[in-house]
């Protein structure tokens, strides 16, 4: 039996993206390309499973137990593969551009049948990856960590570090030690993660910034930078607050990786991992502390003399913070739309 699995909300070029941006369009053309091909196999005799939104058909079983109310194809793609195999599957290629399918096609692999391939690029340029002897290469325990170290580089979403490209937090997984593996593969396990798992991914993070040094918590490591780099905030770390609010959100996009092979997925609402919902958006909380201490938010101006400080191009507006009687705004004798005197008005 030979199954190709797609994510078919990936076909087309710019103007069918264009289109496809739209959600209603989206599910209605995705339904119906999936119907159309359903009728096509039955007329030339092929099985055939589709699936669209929380619905899924196919030409030849009774599929009621993969009616999904997963969100992204992403996972989708996992649970029919996962089932291709629990039905005797013996060759499954998973076609996709995305790295998450790639990772959670490596995780899942022990479910999968030896012959699964990892189909990727287009046309004459398309690439088979054989999962196997990567797996194989890997072992068990890297394999389970890789969609936490996919969630702390960099996902769909959830950030990367800066200045960390993917190779270089690759290095620092293949070189790590067995507790940072162990706090990875547990990452998502349990809401919120255990004080070992935070230990652990402490210390991958220090290891993207030194590799050589035995430095362990985030809190030296930003002095130590600090001290004998004189590294720039940019080039520094998260904050122990920041990261915390970090892994909250790479824990939450691992528990809904977690659970690509069950159809129908209980989680908790965003809002207890780093998000927060502001006018029917999840925004990202950053850090739960205030940027700086009360006395020296209170010696932060602004040059502005044009632009009523409207913009980000005020400092005192891209830090998030009032203006006040120090900032040069309040000198050009227009009405500075940044100040506590607005805002108390605007509220």
């Amino acid at each position: 039996m030979y199954y190709r699995i797609t994510d078919s909300t990936h076909i087309g070029e710019v103007p069918m993206k264009k289109l496809l941006s739209h959600n209603k369009i989206k599910m209605e053309l995705t339904e119906y390309i999936a119907r159309k091909a359903l009728n096509h196999a039955e007329i030339i005799g092929k099985r055939l499973v589709a699936a669209w939104g929380t619905a899924c058909q196919v030409t030849h079983k009774n599929v009621a137990h993969l009616r999904s109310t997963q969100e992204e194809a992403d996972t989708k793609i996992l649970l029919h593969a996962v089932d291709a195999a629990a039905h005797g599957a013996k060759e499954i290629n998973i076609h996709s551009p995305d790295t998450d399918v790639f990772i959670h096609s490596l995780r899942r692999y022990p479910q999968l049948c030896h012959e699964t391939n990892f189909v990727t690029g287009t046309g004459q340029r398309h690439q088979v990856i054989k999962l196997q002897p990567i797996v194989h290469s890997l072992g068990t325990h890297k394999i389970a960590a890789l969609p936490a170290l996919h969630a702390l580089s960099g996902a769909d979403n959830t950030s990367s570090f800066a200045g960390k490209r993917k190779a270089t937090c690759w290095k620092a997984f293949q070189e790590a030690s067995q507790d940072i593996i162990t706090a990875l593969a547990n990452l998502g396990a349990s809401e919120p993660p255990s004080a070992e798992t935070m230990a652990g991914i402490e210390k991958l993070i220090c290891k993207l910034y030194v590799p050589n040094m035995t430095i362990t918590t985030v809190k030296d490591l930003r002095w130590w930078l600090f001290k004998k780099k004189q590294a720039q905030h940019e080039k520094l770390p998260p904050t122990q607050v920041a990261l915390e609010q970090n892994v909250m959100r790479a824990n939450y996009q691992v528990m809904v990786w977690n659970n690509d092979i069950v159809p129908q997925p209980q989680l908790p609402s965003p809002d207890d991992f780093g998000w927060k919902l502001e006018d029917n958006k999840w925004l990202p909380v950053m850090t739960t502390l205030p940027p700086a201490p009360e006395a020296v938010i209170q010696l932060v101006k602004c040059g502005c003399v044009k632009e009523r400080c409207s913009t980000n191009r005020c400092q005192c507006r891209k830090a998030n913070l009032n203006c006040t009687d120090l900032c040069n705004c309040g000198d050009s004798g227009d009405i500075c739309e940044n100040s506590i005197r607005v805002a108390s008005l605007l509220v």
